[in-house]
């Protein structure tokens, strides 16, 4: 028998999870809604639909608007929820879909409401779907009507109308309450999908592991795979290299053990929250479920594969802005957290060998496979107590991710670290940083000095909270759990009682913690790249009038308090700069009225 003869036929799987990705150049049919058989096998649940389904059936809700940004899942969710509802078939064929539910209302939904009917404009359709519920109040038949709609085409349409419902669209879409209990706006664009919180205070991960399985075939895996269990391009094959790790345990020629699978999967989903916590890119499931087919099958065929092509490893496929057919947002997000980016002197000898071993083509790529396939104790064995290999700029993320579990201590001791962070944005000596129950926050004068000036913030004025994202059905049944936040918010409240805060996602909480550390950065080079850092630092400094400190080389023990003192000298006003030296232990307390510095120094001007 021949080597072609041994080859089993073609993996007809493997092309339709490749066409999930938008950049495949097998066609990209499998990335909008439920219109095929593989987009209906591999649908994952949040826990919307049934919610949904529970509400409806109610007569809860006599209206639904599912909006969000394009690929956020709104045809899928209400294909799925027609499903669930009774309908055979809910394929996105234009026009309504009606469904009458045993016990429930007649159901109306409207797959896409940006597109057009028949010869009726989508103006003309949108009137007349919203129609029975123009006036603003629930209709008198017995009706539930369901509409998915981009934000912008729906805000535009309310816009044009001069109509009670207009006017509670645009509300809702602004944030604003109303009164109408029967009319839901449900944001998909508010779910997170690369981690929820349980009521303990854990990040569950089940919806990434059910659309992972769900890729591979979900319960029918074995079956679906079966046929690569014989084929002799198994070693070669690099969608088989990724499902021999990343795969469901019942995937036919999968070795490795459960923990180890485990730990692949929990790296990838590191990765993934690390570029929702960066908070530049909303991670939609279009482009979630187009990434994982890139990153675990590749773009190549599986006669391509069989036949030994050189092809990229799924480690390249993750992180490598290079690779082949490489496209999107998410996948270029996550090349900005390659591990190959950072330098571990210890680690890398180690990996020299991987090389020489011919796992690796190179030492970026030895971090990158390292990354997903070393433990812990592995880790340790070649690097040496505490190392450990993170995507690049990520030693801090787990911080950040469990901000909202942390206890009231633990929050304050990493605001106290974010704050000595800050601290050393612009460099000061260490006399100014020594002093306790104070956040120093240098000045930068016109010319060229080498006494530094900063004023003192008090640091129980700072507050850390997790910008943790609205559930999407807020009075759902099921208690929908909130999902992991795109970033925290560092806030300050004076005396004079106005906050200002900071807005801190995963590259600033890092540069922030990094310069507590002891690293030095440049102040040019913060204000270019974190601009809303320089404002807030310097809202933080107009908040502190009246009291500047100083230092100076030539007297490099002292520390000098520096206050203005208004008075009247006969019939002219003038005011008094005090010059005074502080203990380096003070806490920043300013002279009593009327109290006489040690030492001062005063100049006097009208």
């Amino acid at each position: 028998m021949t080597s072609e003869e041994r080859r089993p036929r073609r993996l007809k799987w493997l092309r339709e999870v490749q066409q999930a990705y938008a950049g495949s150049p097998h066609g990209n049919r499998e990335t909008h809604g439920l219109d095929s058989d593989f987009a209906r096998r591999t649908y994952v649940p949040t826990g919307l639909e049934a919610a949904l389904k529970a509400a409806i059936l109610a007569r809860r809700y006599r209206l639904v608007v599912l909006c969000g940004n394009a690929g956020d899942g709104k045809t899928a969710l209400l294909q799925q929820l027609a499903v669930l509802l009774g309908c055979d078939h809910a394929r996105s064929l234009g026009g309504p879909l009606t469904l009458h539910p045993a016990g429930g209302p007649r159901i109306e939904m409207n797959l896409d409401g940006s597109s057009a009917w028949d010869d009726r404009s989508s103006d003309a359709a949108l009137d007349d779907f919203l129609a029975p519920f123009a006036d603003g109040q629930a209709p008198r038949e017995d009706l539930a009507r369901l509409l998915a709609i981009n934000d912008g085409r729906l805000l535009e349409w309310a816009a044009q109308r001069q109509t009670p419902l207009a006017a509670i669209l645009q509300a809702l879409l602004e944030g604003r309450p109303t009164s109408a209990s029967h009319i839901a706006l449900i944001h998909l664009n508010r779910q997170v999908l690369v981690g929820r919180f349980e009521p303990d205070g854990a990040l569950d991960t089940g919806f990434l592991d059910k659309l992972v399985d769900q890729l591979y075939g979900g319960d029918e895996a074995g079956q679906i795979w079966s046929k690569c269990h014989g084929c002799i391009g198994q070693e070669r094959c690099e969608a088989f290299r990724a499902a021999r790790l990343f795969g469901p345990a019942a995937l036919p020629g999968v070795v490795a053990e459960p923990e180890r699978r485990q730990l692949a999967r929990r790296r990838l989903y590191a990765a993934l929250q690390a570029v929702h916590l960066r908070n530049s890119l909303h991670i939609t499931i279009r482009e979630l479920r187009g990434a994982l087919a890139y990153v675990l099958f590749g773009t190549a065929s599986c006669d391509a594969y069989c036949q030994g092509k050189s092809h990229p490893p799924y480690w390249r496929r993750a992180f490598d802005a290079t690779t082949a057919h490489r496209q999107g947002r998410l996948l270029q997000a996550l090349g900005l957290f390659d591990p190959a980016l950072e330098a571990h002197a210890r680690l890398d000898r180690a990996l020299l060998w991987e090389i020489r071993r011919g796992f690796a083509a190179n030492l970026a790529d030895a971090r990158r496979r390292a990354y997903f396939e070393w433990t812990d104790a592995e880790l340790t064995q070649a690097g040496g107590p505490g190392a450990r290999l993170e995507v690049a700029r990520g030693r801090h993320l787990d911080r950040l991710r469990r901000l909202p579990c942390l206890s009231e201590a633990e929050r304050r001791e990493l605001l106290a670290r974010l704050c000595r962070g800050l601290a050393r944005v612009v460099p000061l000596p260490a006399i100014a940083r020594a002093r306790p129950g104070v956040v120093p926050l240098g000045l930068q004068p016109r010319v060229q000095t080498e006494t530094a000036f900063w004023v003192e913030a008090r640091l129980d004025d700072f507050h850390l909270t997790a910008d943790l994202p609205a559930v999407a059905l807020p009075d759902a049944d099921d208690g929908q759990r909130p999902g992991l936040h795109r970033q925290a918010f560092l806030g300050y409240r004076g005396e004079q009682g106005a906050e200002v805060r900071l807005a801190i996602n995963a590259d600033l909480f890092h540069l922030l913690l990094e310069l507590e550390q002891g690293y030095r950065l440049s102040a040019a080079t913060v204000d270019e790249t974190f601009a809303h850092l320089a404002l807030f630092t310097e809202q933080l400094i107009r908040a502190q009038a009246g009291e500047v400190y100083a230092w100076h080389p030539l007297r490099d023990e002292t520390l000098y308090r520096l206050t203005l003192q208004s008075g009247d000298s006969g019939q002219r006003p003038h005011q008094r700069l005090i010059i005074a030296p502080v203990s380096p232990a003070d806490a920043g307390q300013p002279p009593g009225p009327g109290s006489t510095p040690d030492r001062p120094g005063g100049v006097s001007s009208a």
